[in-house]
């Protein structure tokens, strides 16, 4: 399916450029799936000063430093980041986080930060929650299998979340000329996809009693909500898919309920955040199912999408029905254009007769045996 950048939407310290499917004439407007689904975005950090690193086999730590973006200007990290065999290990000592405001002033939306790992080709890797003790954030110790990776901090709903919003709390710099650098350098662009850009940058409540666990929660089930609705219609609940969608969307409505129930009876239970943090994790899986975060929930109903068009102009103009048929190697879209392929891979076979080199080699191998042998002692 081709793809083109539509015009970018301006943010803070980073630009989304939607990317749209152009699945041909009127599914955009056709009132279909097309028009549900939020657009994949690719979010870019636009500062000279960011930095991504290789971290080279086994050569001790480095210091790597972290900036606020312009929604929190005041927030540092400091972190050392050591090649281990087979993962990269990243250490945020107690103290290490500084200047970071509650998530929830961002937008109503946000009620927690993730630390990520982005590789060079803009995937984002989520390493963990950024978690807070009587205001100060706790110390984190995670790995990632990344070799080469730029970091980010973002606020998000949810410490569970596949893909990361465009919030960007905070990022990896320049170290300072002085500090001693044991990874390499890598001069390219900082970016990243995303299936999630759809946040309220409204500001969110006042700080409630209610654990901040059963508040991801219970945002993660209402997000789930509105994610599987946008693409669920009663003729898809064959899609293997949409019934682990809705089966993991069942399952964070459940758990959710047991953390509702429990902190009612017991606000002090630990079993309220075990649940909670269940019901989020269920829900995440919802969201990304149906988003198409993951799986192929998104690209089977785009299909339909298409088939059910084409079955459409077939009807209505049957002289054009043979034109749009699909053949065995794939479907054809109808009256689409010209579109550029790449060219078909040709496998040539060549009997070995004609090969005199072969003979040639078969033979030299043979000669060779033959004289191994020979010298064997009896």
């Amino acid at each position: 399916m081709p793809l083109q950048f539509c015009d970018p939407v301006p943010g803070l310290i980073v630009t989304a450029a939607i990317v749209c499917a152009a699945a041909g004439p009127g599914s955009m407007s056709s009132g279909g799936i097309l028009d549900k689904i939020p657009p994949l975005s690719v979010v870019e950090i636009r500062d000279p000063d960011g930095q991504i690193l290789s971290y080279r086999h086994l050569a001790g730590s480095t210091e790597v430093l972290m900036r606020g973006s312009s929604v929190a200007p005041s927030a540092r990290v400091s972190l050392k980041v050591g090649s281990r065999p087979g993962f990269v290990e990243l250490d945020i000592n107690r103290g290490g986080i500084t200047g970071l405001q509650p998530a929830h002033k961002l937008g109503r939306d946000y009620l927690t930060y993730v630390l990520w790992a982005v590789s060079v080709d803009g995937r984002a890797s989520n390493l963990g929650e950024i978690t807070f003790d009587s205001g100060r954030a706790v110390a984190v110790n995670v790995t990632t299998p990344y070799q080469t990776f730029w970091l980010m901090i973002t606020a998000e709903p949810n410490y569970a979340v596949v893909d990361p919003s465009p919030m960007v709390v905070l990022y990896s710099v320049k170290q300072a000329a002085s500090s001693e650098n044991k990874a390499l350098p890598i001069s390219t662009n900082l970016f990243y996809f995303t299936h999630y850009s759809k946040y309220s940058p409204s500001p969110g409540a006042t700080p409630t009693p209610v654990p901040n666990q059963l508040l991801q929660a219970r945002k993660a089930v209402e997000l789930a909500q509105r994610s599987t609705d946008l693409v669920d219609k009663p003729d898809r609940k064959g899609l293997q898919e949409e019934v682990f969608t809705q089966r993991a969307l069942a399952e964070a409505t459940s758990f959710l309920a047991r953390a509702e129930q429990t902190y009612k009876q017991n606000p002090a239970n630990r079993e309220v955040v075990q649940f909670a943090r269940t019901a989020a994790q269920s829900a995440e899986n919802a969201r990304a199912l149906a988003m198409g975060a993951v799986g192929g929930l998104v690209v089977r109903q785009l299909q339909e999408e298409l088939d059910r068009l084409r079955a459409e102009l077939e009807r209505l103009n049957p002289k054009a029905a043979p034109a749009g048929k699909s053949s065995e190697t794939g479907p054809a879209i109808p009256n689409a254009g010209p579109v550029a392929t790449a060219a078909p891979i040709e496998v040539i076979t060549v009997p070995l007769a004609k090969q005199p080199a072969l003979w040639f080699a078969v033979a030299g191998w043979l000669l060779a045996i033959v004289v191994l042998f020979r010298r064997r002692p009896a």
